[in-house]
């Protein structure tokens, strides 16, 4: 975990370098569709309450205590300030203890969608609503129990979110409220005992990002009609076919209901959210308008309670075909199957003794959807989100038990780089100006 973030860190400042900053303007243009915002946040949870096994055996209530985690903040507005699309980061835990009882509950890795309407102006106060995909974790261990590390309850929660945004040139802050209507679930205190338990329903935020602008720059060249001269005169000589090459940090959410824990291991919660880099290589062909590509992505995830420690490890090789549907003012959903090479493997320890060792190579087959920010035909690099979903991927356990490898990979923002482009000589001469 501390890699990725070193390795998360290390990619948003690359990210963020190569971006010419500009200020926020009013005029909807394709080249002004989107801009990236970078930033921090300090969220603040409030309420929720739990329960947990006494020494005498009895069940005894407490309440949660509020906490706040710092969070780096990735994203950027769409459709020219009516939409505000991002991922946090938190940075740190926020664990505690009371009553006996160890406590950490925190929302991961947040990506949040905010509309405006009235869209973000300079120097104007302007309100917003919006949902979020959370995942929250909970765990609770007991200091009674002989095995009381309590499971790892990951839950991807869909909060609803209001708040203002106060923008001055290229700074956005922003106060916001989100309301988790669905926070009671169900969470075993011991192996036996399954309670329900009420995780945090409010969250407070205050938050500050810069923005950065990543197209203004070619707005002059598109509208005198440059742009379009110099795309017919490549397209003639196939020249805006072109490799390219992705990197960015995807989060894998593993879906699915494993028949081996059901079965055996019922107080074990889902896997927890993965959080990895994602590579990829491709082509892509413009009369077609679609992508080629080879990607490959290593995950794993655990869960542990009383007791039980289990271990998942999944490394994918895909081959994928992405159709782009269309093109609105730079903003462009593509879709396509993926086929894989799947390495899967599942580990488990039970009161420190080994039980299942589990390795096998299968394939698979996925599908991949997502859009481009793509100002035109002619850039070097775009920014990609990209969605990989595997609806009917496991891994046998024995003639009936099996562990879910169903996955919904989510790489927000990959940076996707035309090496060729950049030399080119009409790539140049059009660069130039």
């Amino acid at each position: 975990m501390q890699i990725t973030r070193y390795f998360l860190l290390v990619y948003t400042l690359f990210l963020s370098s190569q971006l010419f900053a500009q200020v926020y303007t009013e005029n909807q243009t394709r080249h002004r569709f989107a801009q990236l915002a970078l930033g921090l946040d300090y969220v603040t949870s409030i309420g929720g309450q739990s329960r947990f096994v006494g020494p005498s055996g009895t069940l005894e209530n407490f309440d949660l205590q509020s906490t706040g985690s710092p969070r780096i903040i990735l994203g950027g507005t769409h459709f020219w300030g009516h939409a505000d699309f991002y991922i946090a980061f938190p940075i740190g835990d926020s664990s505690y203890s009371t009553d006996s009882q160890e406590l950490l509950h925190l929302s991961s890795i947040e990506t949040v969608f905010k509309y405006y309407p009235w869209r973000i102006a300079n120097n104007k106060l302007r309100p917003f609503v919006g949902f979020s995909f959370s995942p929250f974790y909970y765990e609770q261990d007991n200091n009674n129990l002989q095995f009381g590390d309590g499971p790892d309850l990951n839950h991807t929660s869909f909060p609803l979110h209001t708040g203002l945004t106060f923008n001055n040139r290229k700074h956005l802050f922003e106060l916001g409220f989100s309301w988790n209507y669905d926070n009671t679930q169900n969470y075993f205190i011991s192996r036996e005992v399954q309670t329900d338990i009420d995780t945090p329903p409010f969250q407070i935020s205050l938050s500050y990002r810069y923005f950065f602008d990543t197209s203004l720059s070619a707005e002059r060249n598109w509208e005198s009609g440059k742009t379009k001269k110099m795309t017919d005169a490549l397209e003639k000589e196939s020249g805006l076919n072109a490799f390219y090459i992705g990197i960015g940090m995807s989060s894998a959410f593993w879906l699915g209901e494993n028949s081996y824990n059901n079965n055996n291991r019922p107080y074990l919660t889902k896997y927890s959210t993965s959080i990895l880099p994602d590579f990829s290589l491709g082509y892509y062909h413009h009369n077609w308008d679609m992508n080629f590509g080879l990607s490959y992505r290593k995950m794993s995830a655990s869960t542990d309670a009383y007791g039980a420690v289990q271990f998942i490890d999944r490394q994918s090789f895909g081959v994928e075909f992405t159709k782009n549907l269309f093109d609105y003012n730079g903003f462009v959903p593509f879709i396509g199957p993926i086929f894989s090479q799947e390495s899967l493997g599942f580990t488990e320890f039970f009161e420190g003794e080994q039980s299942q060792n589990i390795d096998k190579n299968k394939r698979s087959l996925g599908l991949t959807f997502g859009w481009d920010i793509r100002p035109n035909r002619l850039t070097s690099w775009i920014l990609r989100t990209n969605l990989r979903w595997y609806p009917s991927l496991n891994l046998a356990v024995d003639a009936s038990n099996a562990i879910s490898f169903n996955n919904l990979e989510f790489n927000f923002i990959q940076l996707i780089i035309y090496p060729g482009r950049m030399f080119k000589p009409l790539y140049k001469r059009y660069n130039s100006n």
